[in-house]
C-alpha cells in the first residue's frame, strides 16, 4: 500500500516570527497551530540532542495537505549547504501557481525582498511540455520555485505530436 502524499514539510529558520510573515505574505497561506516542542518524545523521536527546544508556526494553503512547519530550533543557527545543487538533502521547495497568476506572485515576492533569481520564463520539457517557472530564495536563503504546469490534455496532446 502507498503513503500518502506529503502532509508537511518542515524547515528550520532563524527568526520564526520573521519566516511565518514572509510565507503568509508570499504564499497567502494561512497560519494554524503555534507550539512550543521540546523533552525527551520529541528528543527521541527525531534524534535531537538532550535539551532541545524550539517554537514551531504551521501554515497551512488551500488544503490540509502539504503545510509548512516552520521551527526555530533554540542555540545558534548556522547554514552548513554550501555546495548548492551538490549538497545532499532539499534542494528546493515547489509551489504550483496557476498560470494566470504566475507574475503577480513573482512581483509579489520581490516587494517581499525575496532574491528572484530571474523573471518567470516558458520553459519545455522533455515528453512532457512547457512550464512557466521562477526562483526566489527565502530569508533565510532556502531556494523556492513556483510552477505552473500544463493540464493532463495538454501533456497528453504534446506527447501524442512528439511519438
Amino acid at each position: 500500500m502507498p503513503v500518502s502524499e506529503v502532509h508537511h514539510v518542515a524547515m528550520t529558520v532563524s527568526d520564526l516570527d520573521r519566516a511565518a510573515d514572509f510565507y503568509e505574505k508570499a504564499l497567502g497561506y494561512r497560519r494554524t497551530l503555534r507550539t512550543d516542542v521540546g523533552g525527551p518524545g520529541i528528543e527521541e523521536s527525531l534524534g535531537l540532542p538532550e535539551g532541545t527546544t524550539g517554537k514551531v508556526q504551521y501554515l497551512q494553503g488551500p488544503t490540509r495537505i502539504g503545510q509548512l512547519e516552520l521551527i526555530e530550533w533554540n542555540g545558534t543557527k548556522k547554514r552548513t549547504a554550501t555546495a548548492g545543487h551538490l549538497e545532499l538533502g532539499t534542494f528546493l521547495l515547489s509551489f504550483q501557481v496557476p498560470a494566470e497568476e504566475m507574475d503577480e506572485v513573482h512581483e509579489r515576492l520581490a516587494r517581499l525582498g525575496a532574491d528572484c533569481l530571474g523573471p518567470p520564463r516558458r520553459q519545455l520539457l522533455e515528453n512532457y511540455g512547457y512550464i512557466t517557472a521562477f526562483a526566489a530564495r527565502d530569508p533565510d536563503g532556502n531556494l523556492l520555485e513556483f510552477v505552473s504546469l500544463p493540464g493532463r490534455a495538454e501533456i497528453l496532446a504534446f506527447r501524442g505530436r512528439e511519438g
